[in-house]
């Protein structure tokens, strides 16, 4: 299933291809054809009951690409990794589960990686342990329908 089914209409507007490109050209990164295409539907949102497995946390969000100073978007929270230099710039958070963790794009090779904040330190030494697929296509079929019956 893809994510983009899951995605609730809470009023966030599309975003346009410039609004778009002007994220990208600021934070030198390209987002993969399938994230891009929720942005120009909607500019993020809460998610219906959905996960990547039974066994994780479920999905809870597309953070919005931008947005208004309260809300947490991918334009403040990559302000913030530049800031803190903890994360490297190469991972672009795109999506919150209800723990408040983030899965991250990779700029460069597009693999999607889970970050916990409580393995955070283990996330630093080696980042490919927390890659939990090659693309944003495959983590886009990976996503499980979880509503309870």
């Amino acid at each position: 299933m893809a994510l983009l089914t899951y995605l609730e209409y809470d009023g966030q507007k599309p975003l346009s291809e410039t609004e778009i490109q002007t994220v990208e050209e600021k934070y030198q990164f390209r987002l993969p054809k399938r994230l891009r295409k929720i942005y120009l539907h909607q500019n993020g949102g809460l998610l219906e009951e959905c996960g990547v497995s039974e066994d994780a946390c479920l999905l809870a969000e597309v953070y919005p690409l931008t947005g208004d100073t309260e809300e947490l978007t991918v334009k403040k929270l990559l302000k913030w990794q530049k800031q803190d230099k903890e994360i490297p710039m190469d991972y672009i958070p795109f999506c919150a589960d209800e723990a408040g963790d983030s899965y991250y794009f990779h700029r460069k090779n597009h693999g999607i990686y889970y970050i916990c904040h409580e393995f955070f330190d283990e996330f630093q030494d080696n980042p490919e342990n927390f890659r939990i697929a090659d693309s944003f296509n495959m983590f886009d079929e990976m996503i499980l329908d979880l509503e309870e019956e």
